[in-house]
């Protein structure tokens, strides 16, 4: 690798951090602060570790496992420090050189995989200790004994390395690059152990304390039960912090709400058309006489010798000709009608004119309207931005009693998963998981055994490779019921309805009916649908949804002239609040104890509205299982007579939902004049 590519590699990761520090707060910046005055700390000292007749690789071998990273920049400066000061030139410039190849290597071969196998890293720098010590030798006469001090000193490099890796572990934060269980078990108590040693050399019988210290961590690593240490890991361990796994669900959020504008900007873009027209009354005499003028006898006289004279005509005819809007003969001075050899084929020319000329008036005034609308959006969108961004400081809050016993049961099971338990802002329970075997908590066993852990139903939200989330089961469900039936004589049917449940526990039934039937009707309704359902899955709020599609079908109706009625209902699966929003739509039916509401609106349908929320029809609810919705499209019950629908949604046992719906919309099919479309719910306990 060529210097100006190092250099660019170098300068690339400084102008593009990684996600996980993007998303770190203030107090983060101290914590990577402080773990980097670790790094240096220790490297400095470790380099002053010596046995084996002035042999000090330890500097080195920290260096191999502090990474390519700014900690392992740390650990180099010092490492090259502590070897400088504490040994000899010579010596020192061994180790402090070995410390600048290892680092070098790391850095240079950053993302070839095999490098980041365990022993990878460690070999190296055994490697380069070894050629190193054979460099500094030179020629003088090897014994016996240099060969095995240099074998000795190689492996205790590779051993070392390797465990300081297992110290380091808490600082680690690439995925897939985490050390084995045995390091992490031996590692803290090795690197305390060399510490020690370097800030107090001693000798017991003779033996340096370093090997005392060394055998004695490794019998207490081997000989404590390895429950035990999982236990005390656990509860060693730094609290749970709001880190970028838990920010990724914002993040997600966030990613939606653009693809949904940007849905909204394509549907846009072929209604928008640039200008190209004048706004100018004096157009309408220049074009008239360019069409009746150029081949007239008197051209150069009336344009040319006279110009002043047809010039007041003209300025005298203007004022009432505009204010009635055509132009008649008296409006012009005798003198110019008389003179004009062509003058009925002129007036109809500035008639024909003046007409497109107040056409043009008329573009140009929707065109500002549209700007408008646009600006709206954007208002709209900076606020949805705004509120996501606000989302993003308070969407979690760690828990930490739970994840605790989280870890600690995860641990007993000896299971390789990094776990985060959270609350969110409604106070319910998330579990963000990481690990080559988080895949085992997906288990309906497991996540029975997770639930009564944690005290609360869960499920699984996201499963992916090496990451699971999972978030607390809602109390109540909801059995849908749909069917539809197109118009007679079309292919298609103008309706469009659908439903779905949020992340949050939140059902949404929607339902669409574009204006008239057929193709055009389907195209407007299944928009309608798209655009509110990706709004509403981003975590918009229901209302500013349905202002932002009312505002974007009011523009597009500007070009097609069209409308949709909109139905949305919202329903609360942990509480059973629920909230029905109408746009121009037919009346809903609840039933709740056997009788039966109606609930009808007054609003205009979106895209007829300018998008205001106070055009919305809204009613506020509160259902229980066994209680029933049913939304319907107005082919299903024409006009104001729905007795028998009322009658019939009363009988409805709540059995099928799916047998309720088809009836409705099979019910007088000879009188089948528009689309029908019936959706009919039931909500029940979750068992």
């Amino acid at each position: 690798m060529t210097a100006k590519s190092i250099y660019t590699k170098l300068t690339s990761r400084k102008r593009q951090p990684a996600p996980e520090a993007r998303t770190k707060a203030p107090a983060s910046a101290l914590v990577m602060g402080a773990e980097t005055g670790i790094h240096l700390l220790l490297a400095a000292i470790l380099a002053g570790a010596v046995l084996l007749e002035e042999r000090a690789p330890f500097g080195a071998a920290f260096v191999a496992a502090a990474g390519s990273g700014l900690y392992g920049g740390a650990a180099l400066v010092g490492a090259c420090f502590g070897s400088l000061t504490a040994l000899d030139f010579a010596g020192g410039l061994r180790y402090a050189s070995s410390a600048i190849l290892i680092f070098a290597i790391h850095f240079a071969f950053y993302d070839w995989k095999p490098l980041r196998r365990p022993w990878a890293m460690p070999g190296v720098a055994g490697f380069l200790i070894a050629f190193t010590g054979i460099i500094t030798h030179g020629s003088a006469a090897w014994k016996p004994r240099d060969f095995l001090w240099l074998v000795l000193e190689t492996a205790l490099t590779v051993a070392s390395a390797w465990a300081f890796r297992g110290a380091l572990a808490p600082m680690v934060r690439r995925r897939g690059d985490r050390p084995s269980s045995a390091a992490r078990r031996v590692g803290p108590l090795a690197l305390l152990c060399v510490c020690l040693s370097a800030i107090a050399p001693m000798e017991v019988f003779g033996v340096p304390l370093l090997w005392v210290a060394a055998v004695g961590a490794c019998v207490l690593a081997l000989l404590v039960p390895e429950q035990i240490l999982n236990w005390l890991g656990v509860w060693s361990a730094p609290e749970a912090a709001a880190d970028p796994r838990a920010q990724r669900v914002v993040r997600q959020k966030l990613e939606q709400t653009a693809k949904a504008f940007r849905t909204l900007y394509d549907s846009l873009r072929s209604a928008f058309r640039v200008p190209e027209n004048d706004n100018d009354v004096a157009t309408v005499f220049d074009r008239a006489a360019g069409r009746q003028c150029r081949a007239c006898a008197l051209r150069d006289r009336c344009w040319k010798t006279d110009y002043n004279t047809t010039f007041t005509a003209l300025n005298d005819a203007t004022p009432a000709m505009v204010e009635r809007g055509r132009a008649e003969a008296r409006d012009f001075p005798r003198h110019f009608t008389d003179r004009c050899i062509h003058f009925p084929e002129f007036l109809s020319a500035v008639n024909e004119e003046l007409t497109a000329l107040f056409y043009r008036r008329q573009y140009n005034a929707r065109i500002r309207e549209s700007r408008a609308a646009v600006c709206r959006q954007y208002a709209q969108l900076s606020d949805l931005l705004g509120e996501a961004a606000a989302e993003l400081s308070r969407e979690l809050t760690p828990d930490n009693l739970g994840d605790r016993r989280l870890r600690n049961r995860l641990a007993e099971l000896k299971l390789d998963v990094r776990t985060s338990v959270y609350r969110d802002g409604r106070g319910l329970l998330r579990v963000e998981a990481e690990g080559p075997q988080c895949a085992a908590l997906t288990r309906p066993s497991r996540l029975k055994d997770l639930s009564g852990l944690l005290g609360v139903p869960l499920r699984v939200e996201l499963e992916e490779e090496g990451a699971v989330s999972l978030i607390q089961q809602e109390p109540l469900m909801a059995v849908a019921g749909v069917a539809a039936r197109k118009k007679n004589g079309e292919t298609v049917s103008g309706d469009a309805g659908t439903y779905f449940k949020r992340h949050d526990g939140k059902l949404y039934l929607l339902l669409c009916d574009g204006m008239g039937s057929g193709p055009e009707a389907n195209r407007e309704s299944t928009l309608a649908v798209r655009l509110l359902e990706q709004l509403l899955q981003a975590g918009v709020d229901a209302r500013r949804a349905l202002t932002t599609l009312s505002s974007a079908l009011a523009l597009r109706g500007e070009e097609t002239g069209g409308f949709t009625t909109v139905d949305l209902f919202q329903l609360d699966l942990f509480t059973g609040e629920g909230e029905l929003y109408k746009l121009g739509a037919a009346p809903t039916y609840i039933k709740k104890s056997g009788s039966v509401q109606r609930l009808s609106g007054k609003s205009l349908p979106a895209g007829l509205a300018e998008g205001d929320a106070s055009a919305l029809d809204q009613f506020s609810l509160r259902l229980a299982p066994g209680d029933c919705v049913l939304m319907i499209s107005d082919g299903v019950c024409s006009g104001l007579e729905d007795g028998w629908l009322r009658e019939q949604f009363a009988k409805f046992d709540g059995e099928s939902p799916k047998d309720l719906a088809r009836d409705l919309v099979t019910q007088n099919l000879m009188e089948t004049t528009d689309d029908r479309t019936a959706l009919v719910i039931r909500v029940d306990t979750r068992t």
